[in-house]
């Protein structure tokens, strides 16, 4: 078995079977076709940090359209808890030969 087949379950990631973290801020996610950006956004990235992994930071990828914009979460006081649907977290390894932790969730519920 392979580091990088392991699938990550949400209390994993959050430190809690709920999926709750807090929302820092939001990017596009881009399309990549054979390894390279598109230019053609399909989702967000969500930066959150997870209190209960002592603020360890992650980014989860949401396809469709944001469900929080930046400008929104700035006037809820730049952060918000959220749960997430469906949350999945896998290993991939970086150009360094590090390994890292990429996120996927269906959807997203802020809470505040």
């Amino acid at each position: 078995m392979k580091v990088t087949e392991v699938k990550l379950t949400v209390s994993q990631i959050c430190g809690n079977d709920e999926g709750e973290c807090i929302l820092l801020s939001v990017s596009p996610l881009e399309e990549y076709v054979e390894g390279k950006p598109s230019g053609k956004v399909v989702g967000q990235k969500y930066h959150i940090v997870c209190p209960d992994r002592q603020f360890e930071k992650f980014i989860v990828k949401i396809k469709g359209k944001p469900i929080i914009t930046n400008d929104q979460l700035q006037q809820k006081g730049g952060q918000v808890k959220v749960v997430f649907d469906n949350l999945t977290g896998k290993f991939y390894r970086t150009n360094s030969g590090e390994y890292a932790v990429s996120c996927n969730a269906d959807g997203m519920e802020v809470m505040g």
